[in-house]
């Protein structure tokens, strides 16, 4: 059921897009009946809804406004489809997660695990993003269930802290005869910029002022512990994922000078007022059985 007309559907999507074109493909229509759809929200509203910018276009003032209560609408129409949903067909439908690539490779799988031997009908969908985007995501309906590594600052948004993490710098065994060392000496391997925990690190690192150089990007822990494992150069990493390598000495854990400890939190957040769907109280009851990390 789509309670949303045709027009404010395409406006959410060219707003999402911030191209006519590209909201056209995404919608399976041509550009002339999404600008006709759009014209013809902009005369019964009797205001501008869009205007040009460079090679797409921009919300006014008005366009903003719409988009707002028109996401909250969304947001009531997919409650209500999945309220329907588990009404007619018992523990089936959906559940939508947004969160980092850390927590994806190192929390998010046993939780699934788990989840899935409970709720086989319902059907999970992952998406990946910085804790802005996940945040974003959450707030405007895209995903029931955010993951976030840095404090919210959208106030619409019900937050539950799950756990602090420890992360640790570690390095190839043998590579360092000092357990302190200077991080600007360091050829670092870390995960890529569009990430929270990468976020994170060049934080603390402004914040103290310490300059460093990074080697190599990658999403993939195991690989990143490969490549310092063979002394390719150093990572931090969350305690968790280096654990067993630290007890067989396959990574060796060093302290950073003059950066101190370094803590992470970790919390899931939904919007408020969201009904809870089925999926949604399993998996927050999933969650919120971990203990802290560290």
């Amino acid at each position: 059921m789509d309670l949303l007309s045709p027009p404010v559907r395409s406006f959410l999507e060219v707003a999402r897009q911030g191209n006519v074109s590209a909201a056209a493909r995404r919608l399976g229509l041509t550009q002339p009946a999404v600008t006709k759809q759009l014209r013809a929200l902009e005369s019964a509203l009797g205001a501008r809804l869009v205007e040009r910018a460079g090679r797409g276009v921009r919300l006014t003032q008005a366009g903003e406004l719409l988009r707002d209560f028109a996401r909250r609408g969304a947001a009531l129409a997919e409650d209500l489809n999945s309220a329907m949903i588990e009404l007619a067909q018992g523990e089936s439908g959906q559940l939508s997660i947004g969160a980092g690539a850390a927590t994806c490779v190192q929390h998010l799988p046993p939780w699934l695990r788990e989840f899935r031997r409970a709720h086989p009908g319902i059907d999970v969908r992952i998406r990946t993003g910085t804790s802005r985007d996940v945040e974003a995501w959450v707030a405007g309906a895209e995903v029931d269930l955010g993951f976030l590594t840095s404090d919210p600052e959208r106030t619409e948004l019900v937050v539950r802290r799950l756990f602090e993490e420890q992360i640790v710098l570690v390095v190839a065994p043998g590579s360092s005869a000092s357990r302190q060392v200077a991080l600007e000496s360091l050829q670092l391997i870390l995960f890529p910029r569009n990430t929270g925990f990468r976020e994170y690190l060049e934080q603390r690192f402004a914040a103290r002022r310490q300059p460093f150089t990074v080697k190599m990007e990658t999403d993939n822990v195991e690989a990143i512990k490969s490549f310092v494992a063979v002394g390719l150069g150093a990572s931090f990493l969350p305690i968790a994922t280096v654990q067993e390598d630290l007890r067989r000495g396959r990574l060796l854990a060093v302290e950073p000078r003059g950066l101190g400890p370094l803590r992470r939190r970790t919390a899931v957040v939904w919007r408020e007022g969201r009904r809870m769907t089925v999926g949604m109280r399993s998996f927050l009851r999933i969650v919120g059985t971990g203990r802290a990390r560290g």
